[in-house]
């Protein structure tokens, strides 16, 4: 494990990031914007269990990915993993019922998450990195095992990004084994660049949107709104959650923004994927098929039926 000690992250002077993205400015955004998402995001334990129609036990969603070669849904949650049907039906994935605190597809049944051992698991308290090779059916502990706690997990071009809320560092991989330190935070989400240029968006606990690369290298968006949650589905176009749920888009790499829509109630996880956006609440799981700007329930918190 590589984890060396970061350079203060508020230095953009520090190494050089490409054009594109240094030409966007900085700009920054209290904390205290974010009110009680900072909370649910790292508090899960505290929060009470929500149900899926039918009665299934589901928990706050921290995490959605679509496995690429069936293209079935899945939903990491405070109590488990879940697959989901095109009618709404949610079902547990595998035997382990751990706090998924983030969850993302790395490849055709193959999944990466983090978070929290079930109750009684004699399992570190932080789960570090696991990896499924089984679309969920099973779980192997791959690295920092006991020392992160990951909320957010991002692959793209061979390379894992992820936001280890345990210490407050951003840190990425190459082999999800050995990992650097690219900054402190706290951080919320990231996304990373899709044209595999080795760069990171990231949303920070201080209401900013800022681009890493592997050096730790950083420059923010000037004037950008407060998201939590975002996506980089394509290098045209960024997608973002505001705190109030409005969907929000930009395809100028983050110097302009347009919202587009509105997710009921409090957001705590997106996924954008070429043919529908998911966004999941407080009030459950929603999709949409026209870019945002409708949104459908999946599934809502509704307690057994």
């Amino acid at each position: 494990m590589s984890t060396p000690r970061p350079e203060p992250a508020a230095t953009p002077e520090r190494g050089r990031l490409p054009s594109r993205w240094r030409a966007l400015g900085v700009g920054s955004v209290s904390l205290a914007l974010l009110g009680g998402l900072w909370f649910t995001t790292t508090r899960d334990d505290e929060q009470p269990s929500q149900v899926a129609a039918g009665g299934v036990e589901v928990g706050h969603i921290h995490g959605i990915g679509v496995d690429p070669g069936d293209g079935q849904l899945y939903v990491g949650a405070h109590l488990g993993m879940f697959s989901v049907a095109p009618d709404g039906a949610v079902a547990a994935v595998g035997e382990e019922r751990n706090d998924t605190m983030a969850f993302t597809v790395a490849g055709p049944g193959r999944f990466l998450a983090s978070g929290h051992p079930e109750l009684g698991s004699e399992q570190p308290v932080h789960l570090g990195l696991i990896e499924s090779r089984d679309a969920a059916g099973s779980w192997e502990s791959v690295s920092l095992a006991g020392e992160s706690d990951f909320h957010a997990l991002e692959v793209a071009m061979g390379r894992t990004w992820g936001v280890d809320s345990a210490r407050g560092l951003l840190l990425t991989s190459t082999d999800n084994r050995e990992w650097e330190t690219v900054a402190e935070g706290p951080f919320i989400d990231v996304a990373a660049d899709p044209a595999g240029a080795d760069v990171v968006l990231a949303t920070t606990g201080a209401g900013e949107l800022r681009f890493y690369d592997t050096a730790g290298s950083t420059t923010g968006i000037s004037q950008a709104p407060v998201l939590t949650f975002i996506d980089w589905p394509i290098q045209e176009q960024l997608v973002g959650l505001g705190p109030d749920g409005s969907v929000l888009v930009s395809a100028t790499t983050g110097s302009s923004w347009e919202q587009v829509g509105q997710v009921p109630g409090q957001p705590t996880a997106l996924e954008v994927t070429e043919s529908e956006w998911y966004a999941a609440s407080d009030q459950g799981l929603f999709s949409s098929v026209d870019a945002g700007s409708s949104w459908q329930p999946v599934f809502t918190f509704g307690g057994p039926s």
